[in-house]
């Protein structure tokens, strides 16, 4: 039986941490503190908060694997990226000015510790990882 390896719940929630101060980052600089009580502040850091519980849960299959690279990919490309382009498709034109940018490239790259770690845990037996076998 091939073992399936998950993320370790500690470096999930370590990496999490980091991945929500980089949201959390971009939203104070960008929008004012007023903004980090809104609900499009709150409801990713839920989202990620039950990324970790159930991290937590003792043999956590690949659904939570897939849902972290989901979402870590979603807060990457979506709001690292995408969002800071002067895109047609958006519904607003974002700023284009350096301190816009870095507040972009501060939060794609807290996105990338819980990204790496959600994508070695995708292969059997990675040493950052603890075993389990799939239920």
């Amino acid at each position: 039986m091939t073992r399936l390896s998950v993320p370790s719940p500690a470096a999930v929630a370590a990496c999490s941490a980091v991945a929500v101060g980089g949201m959390l980052a971009h939203n104070l600089l960008e929008l004012g503190p007023a903004f980090l009580l809104s609900p499009e502040t709150l409801i990713p850091i839920a989202i990620y908060a039950l990324l970790v519980v159930v991290a937590f849960r003792a043999g956590s299959g690949i659904g939570v694997r897939v849902a972290l690279v989901v979402w870590v990919l979603l807060n990457l490309v979506g709001g690292g990226v995408l969002s800071v382009l002067p895109l047609a498709i958006l519904p607003f034109v974002p700023e284009q000015s350096g301190g816009h940018y870095a507040a972009h490239v501060a939060y794609a790259v807290a996105q990338v510790p819980l990204l790496l770690i959600a994508i070695g845990a995708m292969r059997p037996g990675h040493a950052a990882t603890a075993d389990v076998a799939p239920r």
